[in-house]
């Protein structure tokens, strides 16, 4: 009864990855206007779709490990089948992160010096550059490279070897495949499904190869989390104790985003160090050592080129007041529920929350060993930036922690009060509280529009006369943007005065002029008004309305 049971879970999970391997089918079939092939690629992935599902039911339990591999070398041609056309066919790059890879690059290999670059839309396979540029709060956008030198240093080879056209695209494509590819070699056999169903879901598929330039450290991410406690048990084998840090160094060097998994594995160390009877702090800094290697290797030569100029790109994200935006608590904002929302605030939720994380992880760590990397995006939920992807990044290196790191040690941590210990959790977490209630409390402007209407039959917004009243006893610089459905706020409206400034306590009534062809929103879709503010930081936005004008 229970091989049986076994048997129907086994195939009923498998039978759901062919049922996305239908869905990615089907779905392709509406991509035929950019690639004519689609209309055949699309019914061919569906039909292997419904001939896989029958298969899955009627392929002996004796095959059903070679029936797995089928599954999976499936899913990882639905996926290039799919995605393979769409970047061959494209001519312009999803995001801004992706392009300034490509031009970076292509500095690189040319013996110029990225970080050094200011990159002009004219210089950019963007089309339309103002609907993907990273805004600033003080009326700019980030015009250069804001990420570790590895974002493009990985990238270089393919360019030397001819890859030109949206390099970082088909890099990330592969990287994604080869991240699918780690954790079915690494998944024991109950678990194999995992790795073709995360392949083809659209969250990763989409945001990952489509210019979401993340793809890239996700395998390195993944490798630093295999058996990442072998480096002090030292019961695997001697490969995987230095691959986990190498890794890690890897990835730092490619984003920011792996930067906060760092503490987690340095404190993880040391707390299996202390378990294991082996030095804790030569232990930690072992693995520090050689996690900073690779990261040094890569960047070292930059930072030596021009110390001043890697630093401000690299740490631009961290260090630069950045508009607003993402999938996470910032939307109360973004999209008109609350009046205002304040970065600062937000980052220090972040922060608290991040050492509340972390001392959970001390207090807990028998629950905690394998499951942290689960809990790590609750933290990057809160701040101010939180796309999507920063929420699914480590979800793949979380299922290999899962997977394959030891048994967690079931005794606790012998020093310090339990009094003591739970308080460096609670204490935290609760003055994360208060700093997500100033976040979005406090708005230093109102905003009241007074006329607004769509030119060109109702194709373009029209200029917009809009009454700002500072509510701060300072005169205040607002930047003005429009923020249409849920989609990136496309450039800053402009006035007849520049600067332009409302004087403390007072209201000033103006007419704002969009930027060039800035399309309206469809009938009926919601739109809001948004003001931003370096000094003091802060986003404030009008209730969200919907668009009356219909097009003609």
């Amino acid at each position: 009864m229970e091989q049986e049971r076994a048997s129907v879970l086994t195939r009923s999970v498998w039978t759901l990855v062919w049922f996305a391997i239908i869905s990615v089918g089907t779905n392709a079939w509406w991509s035929w206007a950019s690639w004519s092939g689609f209309a055949v690629v699309g019914p061919f992935i569906t039909l292997m779709g419904l001939v896989g599902m029958v298969a899955v039911w009627t392929v002996p339990m004796s095959r059903q490990r070679v029936f797995e591999h089928v599954s999976f070398t499936a899913s990882l041609l639905t996926v290039a089948l799919t995605n393979i056309p769409s970047i061959a066919t494209s001519r312009f790059f999803y995001t801004d992160s992706a392009a300034f890879n490509q031009l970076a690059t292509q500095l690189l290999v040319k013996g110029h010096n990225p970080y050094a670059a200011t990159f002009k839309p004219a210089m950019l396979q963007l089309n339309h550059a103002a609907d993907f540029w990273t805004y600033t709060m003080n009326g700019g956008h980030v015009d250069r490279v804001s990420y570790p030198a590895g974002s493009f240093v990985i990238q270089a080879p393919f360019q030397l070897l001819g890859l030109h056209h949206l390099g970082a695209e088909w890099l990330d494509l592969l990287a994604w495949l080869v991240a699918a590819v780690i954790l079915y070699v690494v998944s024991p056999w109950h678990a194999k499904w995992l790795s073709p169903l995360l392949l083809l879901t659209s969250v990763f598929t989409f945001t990952l190869v489509h210019g979401g330039t993340d793809a890239l450290f996700v395998p390195f991410v993944m490798l630093a989390a295999l058996r990442w406690d072998d480096f002090v048990t030292r019961l695997g084998p001697r490969w995987t104790r230095w691959l986990g840090p190498v890794a890690l160094g890897v990835a730092c060097s490619i984003k920011q985003t792996p930067w906060f998994v760092v503490p987690f594995f340095m404190v993880g160390i040391a707390l299996e160090a202390n378990h294991h009877g082996v030095p804790v702090i030569k232990t930690v800094l072992r693995y520090a050592g050689l996690a900073a290697l690779p990261f040094a290797a890569i960047n070292l030569p930059f930072f030596i080129w021009s110390p001043s100029q890697w630093l401000h790109g690299t740490f631009l994200p961290l260090t630069q007041p950045l508009v607003p935006d993402g999938q996470g608590l910032v939307s109360l904002a973004t999209h008109g529920l609350v009046r205002v929302v304040h970065p600062t605030y937000l980052q220090a939720t972040g922060a608290l929350l991040m050492v509340a994380l972390l001392a959970a992880f001390v207090e807990w760590y028998p629950e905690l060993k394998r499951t942290w990397l689960f809990a790590l995006p609750i933290v990057l939920f809160v701040p101010s930036r939180s796309f999507s992807s920063y929420l699914v990044d480590f979800i793949p290196a979380a299922f290999v922690a899962v997977l394959t790191t030891s048994r967690p040690p079931d005794a606790r941590v012998p020093h310090a009060r339990p009094l003591l210990r739970r308080g460096a959790v609670v204490v935290p977490a609760c003055l994360a509280v208060v700093t997500t209630v100033l976040a979005f409390t406090g708005p230093p402007l109102t905003i009241k529009i007074d006329h607004y209407g769509a030119t060109n039959h109702s194709q373009f917004m029209a200029p917009m006369v809009l009454t700002l009243t500072n509510n701060t006893s300072s005169p205040i610089e607002p930047h003005i943007m429009v923020v249409v459905g849920s989609g990136h706020p496309v450039g800053f409206w402009t006035t007849a005065s520049s600067p332009f400034v409302v004087p403390a306590r007072s209201s000033v009534t103006t007419t704002f002029t969009p930027p060039r062809f800035l399309l309206a929103p469809e009938h009926y879709e919601n739109w809001l008004v948004e003001a931003l503010t370096s000094t003091p930081e802060a986003l404030t936005t009008t209730p969200a309305y919907s668009w009356p004008f219909k097009l003609r």
